[in-house]
């Protein structure tokens, strides 16, 4: 019996995170899990997105339905950090291995470190200049490949299981979640998910006004999904 195929640069034990929250944003994905690498775009399915009543991102199972995402490599010190920055020890969050639809990134993409995305302006300027060295090597009479490698992989989902109210967002989340799905949308999530899933729950930035500190949870520094 053949051993299962690993996609070519991948660690046989790699270990997955899929973020579907602020952790889009690749600038504070680096912060928080500063040797993690982008392996490509995820699918939760059976699961809904919502903002629960404590103000964040969260997943609930809905049968039918999926949840969006960007899926990263990271080690066992970025899931010691992930595990302060979403609040595991206070309850906030639970952590679980679920079964994720991986649609792996174009190789010059894959698994390149989340620091080396960054540092090149962020993934839709990476994304151009990986666009722009295929179309170079297109026309230099190299084969192009329309295949895409997709895969079920587990990863780890930070899920709250206590808090499943839909809610709306606490303010300084808005302008977080914005800047993510300013990444994921250059990596490839569809603005129909966002117009049917995320903003019933977040609206654009600039759409409202600043809540109170006190309906903003000041005081809380847990520094959520």
């Amino acid at each position: 019996m053949k051993s299962p195929i690993t996609p070519p640069g991948e660690a046989p034990n790699a270990k997955y995170y899929f973020a579907y929250g602020s952790n889009l944003h690749m600038k504070q994905m680096h912060r928080r899990c500063p040797n993690s690498k982008y392996v490509g775009f995820g699918r939760l399915p059976n699961f809904r997105w919502q903002i629960n009543e404590r103000g964040f991102a969260n997943v609930v199972a809905a049968a039918g339905h999926w949840v969006d995402g960007l899926v990263y490599e990271i080690d066992d010190g970025d899931e010691y950090k992930l595990d302060i920055s979403e609040g595991v020890s206070k309850g906030a969050y639970e952590k679980m291995l679920m079964p994720v639809v991986v649609r792996m990134a174009c190789c010059s993409l894959y698994r390149r470190p989340v620091s080396w995305v960054v540092a090149r302006g962020g993934p839709s300027e990476a994304r151009n200049k990986a666009q722009h060295v295929h179309w170079k090597n297109r026309t230099a009479g190299a084969a192009a490949s329309t295949s895409v490698m997709r895969r079920t992989s587990n990863a780890l989902v930070y899920i709250s299981l206590d808090h499943v109210q839909d809610s709306g967002p606490r303010d300084e989340y808005v302008g977080r979640i914005n800047r993510g799905l300013k990444d994921a949308v250059s990596l490839g999530m569809e603005e129909d998910y966002i117009r049917n899933c995320i903003r019933p729950f977040v609206p654009e930035l600039g759409s409202r006004g600043l809540m109170s500190s006190a309906e903003t949870g000041a005081g809380d520094h847990v520094n959520l999904i």
